[in-house]
């Protein structure tokens, strides 16, 4: 609603705003190396979307970004507005399941890598609790100097790894970017800046499963080893636990090292739990908890800042990290200090491989070269369903490394008990615990060599890829008893298509005799391009020997090739990963770039697969940009802006097909876009919106000032092409105009020759919109766009003109199209549902303004509910008119909310500015557990100009909750008016009977429950006195007669609901409506 608030009444001054949404898959570099941002985009895998537009969000809310921009995402859509003193676009797209929104002086610092591209991932942001409504600053990793604004507030340095954790307010982002955007700030390189992100917690025989009891009577427990847990902390209380812990330090949010979530509490005792019957792997290791996050996950600082004291301060040999996140191309932050951490201490990161599949790659940092990545089992050694192993991102080699049981695993839960868990968050700690076993027999092993030592001797499953297991199931039997290591910096290659040293490569493996004995090991590979220099070693005792492997992919077609070298010596047995991934048939290809005047230029631009949906972003220098590319066809879409006087958008089809290929856009070519229209009285506004789509990319955005004529438009014709472009029409010489006219020009397979939007009167849906005031006059400004699915044209343009209410507006609108309205009166805003452009009539700001609730289930239900004993609940739009699906609220209204249980006051928060600063408007509180009796009150009251009407809106919700298992939405309703009657100024006659239909509305997601009793009040002395008013079923709804006052004044209204749950709310309304 803030977009609609600020961005409207600063329509005058906004420079325009720009969507630009792709809703293809995101397609990133197929690096080689893996750290290396240079690859190509993957060709033909998987088609795209139907429609070719995004799929809506499953959460709403507002963001600032680390711009100053603020990004609001709602059920049918999102607004980005720039902040304040900014004139920017903003380009979008739809990845990985969430929507991104890039401000362009963004884009170049994200697509070079030195800003996080999270930082706009604004579904990411509201997921995690980063919107508005939940944290007033803006959580950052930054490295170097140069990316740490001074208006930031450091939290903490991450242990000499040249990384620390920052804060910015978001009131301050605005100056923080203009530091950070400086010519030698991050623009120079100099430094890089992440957002510090969330990680989840990727949730009795098992130990005998894996050796662990063989290993125990041979008086291996993991005496004298320190095992580091980085998780939701532990239960101090538990009998599982005591005495096990020797180190414990919070570094959460939270306030102590409790463990209110359960996870920590179970993964610490599968490693090291000291009961009978629940015994961990390494029930004579000791253990350095780190808390680092709880139910909401763990954020990036905290990880690091832990993974350090574990090793540093600690004293860890080896340390579990069950949580995880998305994997991408190239180290984030916690995947270098995986590294980095591991060389510099020879300590053991054991991590969670992921709970998303087959088809997914390991999770975050056990996607790392030197973390040890698990995978989960069941109790027969097959690979569970939800452990991720699939092609790592960027060089596809294997992860995870091995597996461990992770079905169905029971172990200590908080509160003394036990209980079952499933996930590679189990199998983790499995394989953390046989670490500790190892390294009690070895303590001078490192990390290193623990991880080859149990990677070599692990059980691999018939059958299956080692995509899917690495080597195998962990078996302790072996890593205890074989005295044969296989080393080495990994036998995997990863051959780009026309490399220049072909697609041959020599590694190595060494393997290490710790016993007192030679060893003459048997060697044999696995898979088709792995070749051995001998079949045949001898390892002398105490000594080592190499075996040179080639990897020679000469003459394969592009794909990925595992494989196992396996190393036997009678019962020895000793298996080490090996393979090479083939780069499908692709090229360098140059783009260039040339403006109006022929010059070179630098637009945004990204190419797009149309069989795959595969798109990137292209950086320009100098007019040109290099980007590798799969063989066959491609899309380039480009936008050549020139000092906001002309914009030329451009879409080319073109073909790969050799190390020649080059692209060109040329801004000469574009067409100058015109609108007519045959009404010599009106005159062109100076908004408009242009969108283009094809396949499953999508593009558009809508400008506040200049006109159309600054758009030009390349022409093309190709099936699957669309095309459309908006603009609106006022009177001339008059202030406000009495009509607006919006014309649509849609295009299916072309970018048109003759680009016009036309109009023609006769052909126009005609709406007349009355525009009530509150019982003032008053200023208003209107906004209206059209809505086109799967085009991504969904955005309001504001009338050239303010009004003054009341007011009426003829609005005529090309026909076939859904349309969108807003209305902005004072600091109230209201925001209208899509409608269907039809000649008719429509009416704003009408009677009874008050509490409503967004249609549909599709929201986040964190703005209403209860998640294990905590309660969370934000403001909504308190002053929604009386028209169905229309919502609404009052920047300058001020009030209290107050929850309670039992009679005693639980939580108390101040409301102001619920528009600007929803933070402001919401309570979270943790609760007793078990059920009890709540009460939830919110009062809004407003003394302002622009209204006289609803100066008091209060709802006193009541109802019972007991502890959930999940986010659950809170029973909560709200009553809605719609008086019959009333006059312009929402005024009845004085002594009239008054119609007044009247509904109940649900919070979101709430389960439905039949509403048993309704109870209506009426009061004509602003709620001094009240008389019952009959109130009659009818239809959905209910239908009252009310009598107004003799004299002139107002009429407040009281309604008492309860539903067969026994939920209710007694919802007070002072002066509803005026009387006249």
């Amino acid at each position: 609603m803030r977009a609609l608030i600020n961005g409207l009444l600063a329509a005058a001054l906004a420079a325009g705003t720009l969507a630009l949404t792709p809703a293809a898959h995101a397609g990133p570099a197929n690096a080689i190396p893996r750290a290396s941002s240079a690859g190509s985009v993957p060709g033909p895998a998987a088609p795209p979307p139907a429609t070719g537009g995004p799929a809506v969000p499953k959460v709403r809310g507002q963001v600032t970004l680390i711009t100053g921009d603020l990004v609001t995402v709602s059920e049918s859509g999102h607004r980005a507005e720039p902040g304040p003193g900014r004139t920017v676009d903003f380009h979008t797209q739809v990845s990985g399941g969430h929507l991104y929104v890039i401000p362009s002086d963004a884009l170049r610092l994200v697509a070079s890598g030195v800003l996080d591209r999270r930082l706009f991932a604004v579904t990411q942001l509201l997921t995690w609790r980063y919107g508005d409504a939940d944290r007033s600053d803006i959580p950052l990793i930054a490295q170097g100097a140069a990316a740490a604004p001074r208006s930031a507030r450091a939290v903490r340095p991450m242990g000499g790894l040249g990384l620390t954790a920052l804060r910015v307010p978001k009131q301050e982002a605005g100056r923080a970017w203009q530091e950070l955007a400086a010519p030698r700030a991050l623009a120079a390189g100099r430094g890089k800046l992440w957002l510090d992100g969330r990680r989840e917690f990727t949730l009795d025989r098992s130990t005998a499963q894996i050796g662990a009891t063989t290993a125990w009577k041979q008086g291996v427990t993991g005496a004298g080893v320190t095992v580091a847990v980085l998780d939701t902390g532990y239960d101090p209380s538990h009998p599982d636990l005591k005495d096990v812990v020797s180190h414990a330090k919070n570094f959460s949010e939270e306030p102590d090292v409790s463990d209110t979530f359960g996870h920590g509490t179970h993964v610490a005792s599968i490693v090291a739990g000291a009961g009978e019957k629940h015994r961990g792997v390494a029930p004579g290791a000791k253990l350095a908890v780190g808390k680092v996050g709880g139910q909401q996950g763990a954020s990036d600082s905290a990880i690091i800042a832990g993974m350090d004291w574990a090793v540093s301060e600690a004293g860890a040999k080896v340390v579990n990290l069950s949580l995880g996140a998305p994997d991408s191309p190239g180290l984030d932050p916690v995947e270098q200090a995986v590294n980095t951490l591991s060389q510099r201490t020879g300590a053991l990161f054991v991590v969670a491989a992921g709970n998303s599949g087959e088809s997914s790659p390991a999770s975050s940092p056990g996607s790392a070269d030197a973390a040890l990545t698990v995978g989960a089992v069941d109790r027969e050694d097959r690979v569970t369903a939800f452990s991720s192993g699939a092609p790592r991102e960027g060089d596809h080699a294997i992860k995870p490394d091995l597996t461990a049981p992770g079905q169905e695993i029971s172990a200590a839960l908080p509160g003394g008990g036990h209980g079952e868990m499933s996930g590679t968050s189990m199998s983790s700690p499995h394989v953390a615990g046989a670490a500790a076993l190892l390294a009690q027999l070895h303590p001078d092993w490192t990390g290193a060599r623990l991880k080859a030592a149990l990677t070599g001797t692990a059980a691999p499953t018939a059958g299956v890829s080692p995509y899917r297991q690495g080597t195998g199931r962990v078996d302790l039997v072996r890593a205890l008893g074989q005295r044969i290591v296989a080393e080495t910096d990994g036998a995997w290659a990863a051959f780009p298509w026309d490399g220049p040293g072909g697609r041959t490569a020599t590694k190595a493996i060494t393997y290490v005799n710790t016993g007192e004995s030679p060893v003459t090991l048997d060697l044999s590979a696995e898979g088709e391009v792995i070749a051995l220099a001998a079949r045949r070693v001898e390892v002398p005792a105490g000594g080592r020997a190499q075996v040179t492997v080639t990897i020679d992919a000469t003459g394969k077609a592009p794909g990925d090739y595992p494989g196992i070298i396996t190393a036997r010596a009678g019962e020895t047995v000793v298996r080490t990963v090996a393979g090479a991934y083939v780069e499908p048939e692709s090229y360098d290809v140059t783009i260039t770039a040339l403006d109006s005047q022929g010059a070179p230029a630098e637009p945004w631009a990204q190419v797009y697969h149309p069989e795959s949906g595969a798109f990137r972003d292209l950086v320009f220098q100098g007019g040109e940009a290099k980007v590798r590319l799969t063989e066959g066809d491609w899309r380039l879409h480009a936008e050549v802006r020139e000092d906001q006087a002309r914009i030329t958008i451009a879409s080319t089809a073109f073909t790969v097909k050799d190390a020649t290929s080059r692209v060109t856009v040329d801004a000469r070519r574009g067409r100058q876009v015109r609108s007519e229209l045959d009404d010599p009285t009106a005159e062109r506004g100076p908004a408009y919106q242009w969108s283009l789509a094809e396949g499953g990319w999508g593009a558009s955005m809508v400008s506040m000032r200049g006109g159309i004529g600054r758009l030009h438009v390349i022409p093309a014709r190709r099936p699957g092409l669309r095309y459309a472009a908006h603009t609106s029409w006022f009177k001339k010489g008059a202030t406000p105009s009495p009509y607006r006219y919006d014309l649509v020009d849609r295009r299916d397979g072309e970018i048109p020759e003759d680009p016009v939007i036309m109009g023609r009167r006769r052909d126009l849906t005609t709406v007349t919109a009355v525009y009530r005031a509150s019982g003032v006059a008053a200023t208003g400004l209107e906004g209206s766009g059209p809505v086109i699915p799967g085009w991504l044209m969904n955005t309001t343009t504001p009338n050239r003109d303010r009004m003054e209410l009341p007011a009426t507006i003829t609005h005529h609108r090309t026909p076939g199209f859904d349309w969108t309205g807003a209305l902005v009166v004072g600091a109230m805003a209201l925001d209208d549902p899509v409608r269907r452009a039809r000649s008719g009539r429509e009416e704003w700001n009408v009677a009874v303004s008050g509490p409503a609730f967004a249609s549909g289930g599709e929201g986040r239900t964190g703005d209403a509910s209860r998640t294990g004993d905590r309660i969370a609940y934000t403001a909504g739009p308190f002053f929604s008119d009386g028209v169905r699906g229309r919502l609404g609220l009052d920047d300058a209204a001020t009030g209290t909310i107050v929850l309670s249980r039992d009679g005693r006051e639980i939580a108390r928060a101040d409301l102001a500015g619920c528009g600007r600063r929803p933070r402001n408007c919401r309570i979270g509180a943790e609760v007793p557990a078990g059920e009890g009796d709540y009460t939830l009150s919110t009062v809004f009251r407003r003394q302002v100009a622009h209204s006289a009407l609803s100066t008091s809106v209060e709802s006193v919700w009541t109802f019972r909750s007991g502890t959930t298992p999940e986010e659950r939405p809170l029973p909560l309703m709200a009553v809605r008016y719609a008086p019959g009657g009333l006059d312009s100024h929402n005024r009845a006659r004085a002594g009239s009977l008054v119609r007044v239909p009247l509904w109940v509305e649900r919070n979101p997601g709430a389960p439905r429950s039949a509403v048993r009793s309704l109870t209506l009040e009426a009061s004509g002395d602003d709620g001094a006195t009240w008389r019952r008013v009959p109130a009659v079923r009818t239809g959905d709804g209910w239908t009252a007669l009310v009598r107004s006052p003799a004299a002139p004044g107002f009429v407040s209204l009281r309604a008492t609901v309860k539903d067969a749950s026994g939920a209710g709310v007694t919802q007070t309304i002072l002066r509803a409506y005026a009387v006249r």
